[in-house]
């Protein structure tokens, strides 16, 4: 399970997690101060931590931990990483490259896996943070 679903459980906005992962628990005043923040950020709560985890991992791990995942991506997966970090769906993807969508998700899956990420919405905000050149 993903850094941001185990977070966003424990302030209770999403169902428990399944067996095998661990579960940490939050202050009733840790949550609150989420919430509060998140609306004077004018953000919705799993947006707002999803992108405070994602900055807190990029600055405990640092930039330059990062370095080798984008080193190991072929040419091609750097491309579609560059893409999905502008927002774009794996179909709009697909149609900018002019490949199938079949081909899109599989790059993706390449790239979530490189960065030892789970879904493309955390990827999305670990390349909305860092950047890398070739």
């Amino acid at each position: 399970m993903s850094i941001w679903r185990r977070l966003l459980h424990l302030i209770g906005k999403r169902p428990k997690p399944t067996a095998g992962h661990r579960i940490y628990q939050v202050t009733e005043n840790l949550q609150a101060v989420v919430s509060s923040v998140a609306q004077r950020e004018g953000l919705p709560e799993d947006q707002f931590v999803a992108d405070l985890v994602a900055a807190g991992l990029v600055q405990h791990l640092g930039i330059a931990d990062f370095a080798p995942n984008w080193k190991s991506l072929s040419k091609r997966e750097k491309q579609v990483a560059r893409l999905v970090r502008r927002g774009m769906t794996n179909r709009q993807i697909a149609g900018e490259l002019a490949l199938s969508t079949e081909t899109i998700n599989t790059h993706v899956q390449n790239i979530m896996r490189k960065f030892g990420l789970n879904d493309k919405a955390e990827l999305r905000h670990i390349l909305a943070l860092i950047s890398f050149a070739d």
